[in-house]
């Protein structure tokens, strides 16, 4: 009789044991926090809204930006200002923005700005810094 009782009891035991849901789940799943708000940032302005006029060298003056893609196929927005108080481009991709002034002294398209330099020629972008160097074109359409 003791036997059939701690049997009983050890089955009841390990079904409700086994039976248990597990609040972990399965660790290969990500669940989305609802409670998580994310901050999304203002949106980029667009080269079609920008205000661009040529000078007689043929130099662009005003503010623009145009998509560019790299080897890999990583997009990346580049924004020139070319205006009488500064001269600057504007690099942005994975929500990370590299800025810098235009070089006096060196070439047209030269810009620099601590470790690393871009160099702006037609319908490409190269930036170096240090042994790295990232080469963009500029995307189709733009």
């Amino acid at each position: 009789m003791k036997k059939s009782v701690f049997i009983a009891s050890a089955v009841i035991l390990f079904t409700i044991v086994g039976c248990k849901k597990s609040t972990e789940g399965n660790k290969s799943i990500i669940v989305v926090d609802s409670a998580v708000t994310s901050k999304t940032e203002e949106p980029v302005k667009t080269d079609s809204v920008a205000v661009v006029t040529e000078s007689e060298n043929g130099v662009k003056k005003g503010e623009y930006t145009d998509r560019y893609v790299a080897e890999d196929g990583s997009s990346a927005l580049v924004t020139f200002k070319n205006t009488d108080k500064e001269n600057t481009i504007s690099v942005r991709s994975n929500n990370k923005t590299i800025s810098a002034p235009k070089k006096t002294d060196a070439g047209p398209g030269v810009y620099g700005n601590f470790d690393f330099e871009i160099v702006s020629k037609n319908d490409s972008v190269i930036i170096t810094q240090g042994n790295n160097i990232i080469s963009l074109k500029k995307a189709r359409g733009q």
